[in-house]
C-alpha cells in the first residue's frame, strides 16, 4: 500500500526523526512511502508552497499515517480533512498497519 505520512513539521525540531522512524516502520511492513520531511527547506517557499507540494504527494497514496502530534498541525490536520474528502485510509498507530502482502 501507498503511505503519505502526515505530522507536525512547522516549529518541530524533532520532525525529520520522528517522519523518518516512521517511514522505516512502514517500509518494515513492506508498505511505499510519500514522506513530506524528504523536502529540503528553502527561505524563499512559504508554508503554502510546501503545502502544495504535500498535496500532491498524499494525493497519490491510498493511506495515511498520521503522527501523535498530528493534531497540533494546522497542516496535518487539513490533511486530515483532506484524507476524509477522498476517502483515503487512516492510520493513527503504527501498530495498527496491517503487513503488506504483495
Amino acid at each position: 500500500m501507498k503511505f503519505y505520512i502526515a505530522g507536525k513539521i512547522t516549529g518541530n525540531p524533532d520532525y525529520k526523526e520522528q517522519f523518518a522512524e516512521a517511514e522505516r516502520g512502514l517500509k518494515a511492513k513492506g508498505h511505499s512511502v510519500m514522506n513530506p520531511a524528504w523536502i529540503q527547506e528553502g527561505a524563499e517557499f512559504t508554508w503554502s508552497d510546501y503545502m502544495m507540494v504535500t498535496s500532491e504527494m498524499q494525493m497519490v497514496c491510498e493511506a495515511v499515517l498520521f503522527l501523535d502530534n498530528w493534531k497540533d498541525s494546522k497542516g496535518a490536520q487539513w490533511e486530515h480533512q483532506f484524507a476524509i474528502k477522498v476517502n483515503q485510509q487512516q492510520f493513527f498507530n503504527l501498530d495498527d498497519v496491517p503487513l503488506n502482502k504483495p
